[in-house]
């Protein structure tokens, strides 16, 4: 998935591509709170996210403050993707589930941005 969204002090528009997991309407996608961009996604922005070689119009907000529903979430993509873990330093045992403690420390420094569609 590609979002372009448009800074917030600089006015310019940016595209960052990330894999992505959707939620019924909800697309969600996780980034490192190291990073810049979703910064720009504070307290919500509209955005255009590119899926399957179509854009459409959503409205984006970081989930930054709420560890618990990042921890669920991150759970969740982690379970669909394990090959992504490694990004977020969560180990896998053997038979493949998330190391929680691993878990538990990554909800505290991922970001979680979750963007719904804008009806029009």
């Amino acid at each position: 998935m590609l979002i372009t969204f448009t800074g917030r002090k600089s006015g310019r528009q940016f595209t960052i591509p990330v894999r992505y997991l959707q939620v019924g309407e909800t697309v969600r996608c996780f980034t490192s709170a190291d990073t810049q961009w979703w910064r720009n996604l504070r307290g919500g922005a509209d955005v255009v996210l590119r899926i399957e070689g179509r854009d459409a119009p959503y409205h984006a907000t970081a989930v930054e403050n709420d560890p618990e529903e990042v921890k669920k979430s991150l759970q969740h993509y982690l379970g669909m993707f394990p090959q992504d873990a490694a990004y977020h330093d969560v180990r896998l045992n053997r038979d493949k589930s998330l190391v929680s403690e691993d878990l538990e420390k990554a909800s505290r420094s991922a970001i979680l941005v979750e963007a719904k569609p804008i009806r029009q």
